[in-house]
C-alpha cells in the first residue's frame, strides 16, 4: 500500500478540477464521496462501494446522474469504474493518486 499524504492529494485533485473546463459541481461531489470513503478504508488500492451510500454523500436523487458523472469521472481519468452488475456485490473504484508526479498514477 502505498502512502497517499490526505491533504496534498485533495489539493492536488482540485487544482485538476480548477485545471478542467468539463468538470462540473456534480463531478466533484461525486469524487469527493468517493475520495472520502477511500479515505476510510486507508487508501487501499480499491474500494468497493454502495451506490445508495455514494449517492446520499454526494446528495444525488437520481440514479442516471449518479452514472452520467461516474462515467466522466472514469472516462476523464480521475478514477477507474469497474461495475459488478450483481446486487448483492458492490461496483469496484480505483482513484488515481494525483500528487506524486505531473501524470495521474493509478494506484
Amino acid at each position: 500500500m502505498e502512502k497517499v499524504n490526505y491533504i496534498v492529494h485533495l489539493n492536488a485533485a482540485f487544482e485538476k478540477f480548477n485545471e478542467d473546463e468539463r468538470i462540473k459541481q456534480g463531478h466533484i461531489t461525486l469524487y469527493l464521496a468517493f475520495f472520502q470513503k477511500w479515505n476510510r478504508e486507508f487508501f487501499k488500492k480499491t474500494i468497493t462501494v454502495n451506490r445508495t451510500s455514494i449517492m446520499e454523500r454526494a446528495k444525488f436523487k437520481s440514479k442516471t446522474t449518479y452514472h452520467n458523472y461516474l462515467k466522466d469521472l472514469n472516462d476523464w481519468g480521475y478514477l477507474n469504474y469497474f461495475p459488478s452488475f450483481h446486487p448483492a456485490r458492490g461496483s469496484k473504484i480505483s482513484l488515481f493518486i494525483f500528487e506524486t508526479s505531473s501524470e495521474q498514477v493509478l494506484y
